[in-house]
């Protein structure tokens, strides 16, 4: 298993902040426009008060990458440094640290002598919101999130990312490797299928003052969850798919 016990990059300085109309039409142009009028009015009523999501739900067999050698294209687990620090790029930066300050896996590849993209990944439960959690099995893993800084995307990274992490992970004795992404999210699709995460259905639920109604493939539940009282789901009913 490689491990880089000590990766030091060089962070961006540029502190140019784009305005809201350049956010929005990069959403625009990167995830399609439904997501981002999506986006737009979660930030306008507030989450608590009314959320409604569709989530594809994707899968990936671990067992046939368990014997696969790869290059070394720069890709590698990612750890904290010895003085508590994990020194990447922006967006980045904060996602790994969280993720690794939670317990959680990511592979990072880099470029350039910095990190440039990463996937993270959780075993056990994982807290999808505050009133929602993934239990997986003792030989699942869930794929939380799949990220390549934007002037290195289209150079297939996400794969490399994906690939080093699913043959660890088999030979680590782990079979699936599930994840989930918004239905209208083009950029996370596209992330996702490089990634040879395939569709095996669907999670969609709308939530209005605390009473949620959610489809789980076929199966439908109502109730009130909170953090406190939180919905705990599993993958089983798409093992079939």
């Amino acid at each position: 298993m490689r491990v880089r016990h000590q990766i030091r990059t060089r962070v961006r300085m540029d502190n140019r902040q784009p305005s809201p109309w350049q956010r929005f039409r990069s959403k625009v142009r990167d995830e399609g426009p439904l997501h981002a009028a999506l986006v737009a009015l979660n930030s306008l009523v507030p989450r608590s008060l009314l959320d409604i999501r569709v989530w594809v739900v994707a899968s990936t067999e671990l067992s046939g990458f368990a014997d696969a050698e790869f290059p070394d294209v720069g890709v590698c687990w990612a750890v904290v440094t010895k003085d508590g620090g994990f020194d990447a790029l922006d967006e980045a930066t904060v996602s790994i640290e969280d993720s690794l300050a939670r317990g959680e896996l990511a592979s990072v590849i880099e470029r350039d002598g910095r990190v440039v993209g990463f996937e993270t990944f959780a075993a056990g439960v994982f807290v999808k919101e505050d009133w929602l959690r993934f239990a997986l099995r003792d030989d699942e893993v869930y794929g939380i999130r799949i990220f390549v800084v934007p002037e290195y995307r289209g150079q297939d990274l996400a794969v490399w990312i994906a690939s080093f992490a699913y043959r660890e992970f088999a030979r680590m004795g782990y079979r699936r490797d599930y994840g989930v992404t918004d239905v209208l999210n083009r950029r996370s699709l596209r992330a996702h299928a490089k990634a040879r995460h395939w569709p095996v259905g669907r999670i969609a639920y709308g939530r209005c003052c605390g009473f949620t109604v959610i489809r789980i493939g076929r199966r439908v539940r109502a109730g009130f969850w909170s953090a406190d009282n939180p919905l705990v789901i599993d993958f089983s009913t798409f093992d079939d798919s």
